[in-house]
């Protein structure tokens, strides 16, 4: 049976609530017979697969889309305020102010006005900054600017669509406090962002299935229930696939008999059991078809002892030689590693990635970056332009001109990749940037790079997909480079952490310092989780390497890497990062022993 939504909340606290809500996109069903409702004070995180439907359930809730089927009631005189993914094309022409002014009712502006210039100062828009044009506001700039939107008319609910993607962790981590500490009304928020999840919601919704999956706990406690609902349904299922059977088996058998000796007892006790088999059949326990999605990478192996040797590099944005960004000294990756880049927005990581492909595809070296000659790169993009093609191309002719494998294991990686033989003719202009994704991560496969350059590579896909292919990367060989805003992928992923920050390349211990020091200032951290460590690659005149200070510093620092240290082997062994602990137990060796001494 498939589990049924939540009952709808007692009206005197009820915002909104929704009966029987079905409703198709094209021939594909989204959900059917959808229950939920939101109460005063609820935080709640809606998630599911790309394509499930959950934007859509957005804007049936916002009032902008009809359902096919199904009530919604709204409380009198609600106020529901609405952060979309991308700000509406109409608003890039107008000014910051004029485009909050937008949200209230033209006829009470005049009077009401003041709130939009009191809602941007809140969210740190001074007032120099509200003639500013959208058109020429940073990402995070916009992302407030949506918020503002959101905020103007003092709403009881909001509805907000993902508003982390493109996000930098500055900006995520003010986000997340935000929602945690200054938001007093209700909201719904779809986000394939973990850590968001858990630090600002207290209850879940789970679209999957055509159906909603109701939970009164935060992200990750509500998929750990969710599992071990699979986990349970599936072993119900298994039981009675097996009772079905032997009622089958045994029908058949005394239809036999019945036939053989003419029994007419044995053949009225044959149909009886077979109709009791299609009844069982009928009530099955009903298991999950999951997301129907799959990440999947393959790595061929080296036996090189290092697959890249950056020296005396000056970071430039591409095509800007005389607008320095930062600058390497010496930076080794070994093969295995598992390398995290950090840094706020617009410091230059981007840049670098991409002087290191367009190195790599001229002949491996530039003077300045130098690879293993065993190294085979692949390389996945934040934008996906190198999914964009010209208008023509298709997802065939794509991995036909990215790939160098039969037409036969194209279709078949194609289908194995959730797209229909049908379906491999499509434009990719025609794609959504989840299917844009599958495609990209497709062609890495097929290719079998031993060295991954990946630029934000969970932008495009959803927490399913995410959770996928950290299992992917963690038991992979391959080296891996990478940025990423998803905190919780490079907790889980990385087994080295480097900082650009004050112009320099950083080596640090862990992230923790980076995300906590990002909320109180735009400039470099300064704690001690972010302190350069010794070892595993760091070089001088490179990447900095610890300052070990005086006594109180080095126990401090000793009881940190314990610290460290117990935690990640706390972790499932999967997502433990070996090396790391090894660089930490070289470092505490080193610290005891200055002790001792």
């Amino acid at each position: 049976m498939r589990p049924r939504s939540r009952p709808p909340d007692d009206a005197v606290s009820t915002l909104l609530s929704c009966r029987n809500l079905t409703h198709t996109a094209g021939t594909k069903p989204l959900f059917r017979e959808l229950a939920l409702s939101v109460s005063r004070g609820d935080k709640i995180g809606l998630n599911g697969h790309n394509g499930c439907g959950k934007s859509t359930l957005l804007k049936i809730l916002a009032g902008e889309v009809i359902p096919d089927e199904g009530e919604i009631s709204r409380r009198q005189g609600l106020r529901l305020g609405m952060v979309e993914q991308f700000l509406p094309a109409k608003i890039g022409a107008l000014g910051v102010l004029d485009a909050v002014l937008e949200r209230i009712p033209s006829s009470e502006r005049d009077v009401e006005g003041y709130r939009a210039a009191l809602t941007l100062d809140t969210l740190g828009f001074g007032e120099n900054q509200h003639r500013l044009p959208v058109a020429d506001l940073s990402g995070g700039q916009l992302n407030r600017l949506m918020l503002a939107r959101a905020l103007v008319n003092d709403p009881d609910l909001i509805l907000f669509d993902e508003p982390s993607n493109h996000m930098d962790l500055a900006t995520l981590t003010r986000l997340e406090q935000f929602l945690a500490e200054e938001i007093r009304c209700a909201f719904v928020l779809v986000s394939h962002d973990r850590a968001l999840l858990d630090g600002v919601t207290h209850r879940t919704l789970i679209l999957r299935d055509e159906a909603l999956y109701a939970f009164d706990m935060p992200y990750s406690a509500a998929r750990q229930a969710l599992t071990e609902m699979d986990i349970a349904a599936a072993a119900t299922r298994a039981d009675e696939e097996k009772k079905i059977a032997a009622l089958k088996a045994s029908a058949k058998r005394l239809a036999i008999w019945g036939k053989v000796y003419d029994n007419e007892k044995l053949a009225r006790k044959a149909k009886s059991m077979e109709k009791r088999a299609a009844r069982l059949e009928q009530a099955k326990t009903f298991v999950s078809r999951g997301s129907g999605l799959a990440l999947t990478l393959d790595s061929r192996e080296t036996r090189s002892n290092r697959m890249l040797r950056v020296a005396d590099l000056t970071v430039t944005p591409p095509g800007v030689p005389d607008v320095p960004l930062f600058r390497i000294g010496e930076l080794v990756i070994r093969p295995g590693e598992r390398v995290a880049l950090l840094g706020l927005n617009g410091c230059g990581k981007t840049s670098l990635l991409t002087a290191l492909v367009g190195a790599f595809r001229v002949d491996g070296e530039d003077g300045h970056i130098n690879f293993s000659p065993q190294a085979e790169v692949g390389y996945y993009d934040q934008e996906l332009a190198e999914v964009a093609g010209d208008a023509e191309e298709t997802m065939l002719t794509f991995l036909r001109r990215s790939t160098r494998v039969p037409e036969a294991s194209l279709r078949n990686g194609l289908i194995n990749a959730g797209f229909p033989y049908l379906d491999h003719d499509r434009r990719l202009a025609a794609l959504s940037g989840g299917e844009r994704a599958r495609l990209m991560f497709l062609a890495l496969k097929l290719n079998r790079p031993n060295f991954l350059i990946m630029d934000e590579p969970t932008n495009h896909i959803d927490i399913d997909g995410r959770e996928e292919l950290e299992a992917q990367l963690s038991e992979s060989e391959a080296t891996l480079l990478m940025t990423s805003h998803d905190r919780r992928f490079i907790d889980n992923v990385a087994t080295r952490f480097l900082l650009v920050t004050d112009g320099r390349l950083l080596e640090i211990g862990d992230p923790d310092g980076f995300y906590a020091d990002m909320l109180a200032a735009d400039g470099a951290p300064a704690s001690e989780g972010s302190r350069a460590k010794p070892g595993a690659g760091a070089n001088e005149g490179g990447i900095a390497s610890l300052d070990t200070g005086t006594e109180e510093q080095v126990l401090k620092r000793i009881v940190e890497l314990e610290a460290l240290l117990e935690a990640d082997l706390a972790r499932k062994p999967r997502f433990q990062k070996p090396d790391l602990q090894a660089a930490w137990r070289e470092e505490l060796e080193l610290l005891t022993g200055r002790l001792d001494g």
